[in-house]
């Protein structure tokens, strides 16, 4: 047969071979799985180590929840830790009450705001508003304000405040507002008796 004047050679089926050997059973394995974090290249060449193995291999994650929320990585340089943005903790030098707050900008910056807040006595602060009412002292930096967590500015920064006040207000020991509670079955889960 020609079709625009090339040779078309006429369709048929292959045939297909039987196979000579018997069925074998079909054996219930049980399947051995091992985790790794991916890291990169690394992982990708320890995983390929395994490809002619019964062992499967999974892909996991260390930027859970979790891990995320309870970040609680300290600068050891003490002149440095104030340079940066995130959560901190503001602490009563008198009775120990705590507000938790955020900053964009550097921790140093927002505690010089609070600072200004307690000597005009404003009542924008809460914290300001409980050291005035109270006859409470303001502490130096060093002394009332503990950094929670280092982060930027963003979604994650508003999560992570939020988590922290929820964590102070279980305790009865906050001084934020009452609005700026978030109960959360997540932070609930988070929250162990042994919780420091």
């Amino acid at each position: 047969m020609f079709n625009n004047a090339f040779l078309v050679p006429p369709k048929t089926k292959p045939h297909q071979k039987k196979s000579t050997t018997p069925n074998k059973p079909k054996t219930t394995s049980t399947q051995k799985w091992a985790t790794f974090t991916d890291i990169g290249k690394e992982t990708t060449y320890i995983t390929n180590l395994f490809k002619n193995t019964e062992l499967e291999i999974a892909m996991c994650t260390n930027n859970s929840i979790q891990n995320i929320l309870m970040n609680n990585k300290q600068l050891t340089n003490n002149t440095d830790k104030y340079t940066q943005s995130g959560v901190y903790k503001l602490s009563c030098p008198d009775c120990n009450k705590v507000y938790v707050g955020q900053t964009g900008r550097n921790f140093l910056t927002r505690f010089n705001e609070r600072k200004a807040t307690f000597r005009t006595n404003s009542q924008n602060s809460n914290y300001a508003k409980h050291l005035t009412e109270h006859t409470h002292s303001f502490g130096p930096i060093q002394d009332t304000t503990q950094i929670l967590q280092h982060q930027n500015k963003g979604a994650h920064l508003n999560t992570i405040e939020q988590y922290y006040i929820y964590r102070e207000f279980t305790k009865n020991n906050h001084l934020n507002y009452e609005h700026a509670i978030c109960p959360n079955k997540i932070f609930e889960a988070l929250l162990t008796p042994d919780q420091p």
